[in-house]
């Protein structure tokens, strides 16, 4: 293990806590109350609406644990144990669970189910922010990283903006640590804008909600528009909103670029020594674990299973069933036309898209301009693919509990670790599209994701 890989990863765990800890006193304020209060806040006093001992963290610190523990326990990754470590965590009566994961957490208690239901309230931002200790134990594994990510991330948050924002954010770290500096970070940042256009930063949100857009933007702007890891804390952690989060990765992809030594004295020696301690015995144990050569051989890579719902004799799903069986993918096709559809089956694969997406624009009916997308409601658009299936997008298809409609890139990223660059010339697969991947909510409904301090288990918090 290398004394440079140790520090930057040990600044990168301490920055998380260290970030935590001091956005938390003015999560919820605005950037005039935070003014008005405490002219720049920069010291790490504790407060706030929950009331914290100077250098406590959150959940978003305590759930990384979680998973570092979880991930820990055993030779093999199981997301069952997360499971169970996150049910453990809620018992203890933490002192904030965003909603999201609360209702992940009880879902897993009751039936065992360790993945969420695609939803589109569910692109907040607490699986994201846990996501460090993955990182860690994968970093010569990146199929293993993704999977892994992934695994943890839709235990509370199946989304896909959540799951493109946990494992761009996780690349971005993996560069870091491996000292390839913030021309990298920034090249991954600019890389994510050009396929996510909601996610530009060019100016930070003001009191950013758990959206994961919103944090996402704020700690790109902050990140990239500073040097130092003190001057990108105090930057993201004024615009108050949701502090504790921006402040956490921030604080996480900063101290994986500026190492320990960058990390202030006076915020260090105030973070809680419990803490303090578990993340250093953490970050040694996950190296360890990152350095194996096996990790394909965990359960998390082994070979996804996909559903495919193609037409028949359609050149473009042959193409497409090609590409994903060359990258490694067990695919089961069946006959979108002859399966038996109802409406309850059919729209979970079109998850938060509007409706006028859900139609397949090379149909003949909708060329001909005798259906018109845009005009249908989702209960008409429902009704009329029942009736004529030559109208749904395709392929329809389905892995892990997820369902979209359209063949996705990032999708293929997610299931296999590849992106349709590496095959796409050997086999002449279309995209579909898919550049446009499943577009952000709009801006009234990434507000609403907002959490409260009259009730933290908001029903869209992180």
């Amino acid at each position: 293990m290398g004394y440079d890989l140790r520090e930057r990863a040990l600044g990168a765990y301490l920055g998380l806590a260290v970030g935590d800890a001091l956005g938390a006193t003015v999560e919820f304020m605005s950037p005039t109350e935070i003014r008005e209060e405490y002219g720049v806040h920069r010291n790490m006093t504790g407060g706030g609406w929950l009331h914290l001992r100077p250098g406590q963290v959150t959940d978003d610190t305590q759930m990384c644990l979680v998973l570092g523990r979880s991930i820990l326990a055993d030779e093999q990754w199981s997301i069952t144990r997360f499971g169970e470590g996150m049910v453990q965590w809620l018992r203890s009566h933490p002192v904030d669970v965003g909603n999201t994961c609360r209702r992940g957490i009880r879902r897993f208690m009751l039936n065992g189910s360790t993945a969420a239901e695609p939803a589109e309230w569910d692109a907040g931002n607490g699986a994201c922010v846990r996501n460090l200790p993955a990182v860690l134990a994968t970093l010569n594994a990146p199929a293993a990283f993704r999977r892994m990510s992934v695994e943890q991330a839709h235990l509370t948050h199946h989304h896909p903006l959540s799951d493109i924002a946990t494992l761009t954010l996780g690349e971005m770290l993996r560069c870091a640590l491996r000292g390839e500096g913030v021309s990298s970070v920034r090249r991954l940042a600019h890389a994510l804008v050009a396929r996510y256009p909601e996610f530009k930063f060019k100016k930070i949100p003001v009191a950013p909600t758990p959206y994961i857009v919103d944090t996402v933007r704020a700690v790109l702007y902050a990140l990239l528009h500073t040097d130092n890891f003190k001057d990108c804390l105090i930057t993201v952690v004024n615009q108050g909103g949701d502090a504790d989060t921006t402040g956490a990765l921030a604080g996480m992809l900063a101290g994986g670029l500026y190492g320990t030594y960058g990390l202030p004295g006076t915020w260090l020696q105030r973070l809680d020594p419990a803490v303090q301690k578990e993340i250093a015995a953490q970050v040694d144990q996950l190296l360890i674990r990152g350095e194996r050569t096996d990790h394909e051989q965990l359960p998390a890579s082994m070979p996804p299973h996909i559903v495919f719902y193609e037409k028949p004799g359609c050149a473009n799903n042959a193409r497409q069933i090609a590409l994903l069986t060359a990258a490694g993918c067990v695919v089961e096709v069946h006959d979108l036309l002859q399966t038996a559809w109802t409406a309850a089956t059919l729209r979970p694969f079109f998850a938060g898209r509007p409706v006028a997406e859900w139609f397949n624009p090379a149909s003949p009916r909708v060329k001909s301009g005798e259906i018109v997308p845009e005009a249908f409601t989702e209960a008409e658009a429902l009704a009329a693919m029942l009736l004529d299936p030559l109208l749904i997008r395709r392929p329809l298809m389905e892995a892990g509990g997820a369902k979209i409609a359209g063949f996705s890139e990032d999708q293929l990223r997610l299931w296999t670790s590849v992106s349709l660059d590496v095959y796409a010339e050997g086999t002449g697969a279309a995209t579909d599209n898919c550049r446009r991947s499943v577009p952000c909510p709009s801006v009234r409904q990434g507000r609403s994701l907002t959490k409260t301090p009259a009730a933290s288990s908001h029903a869209n918090a992180s």
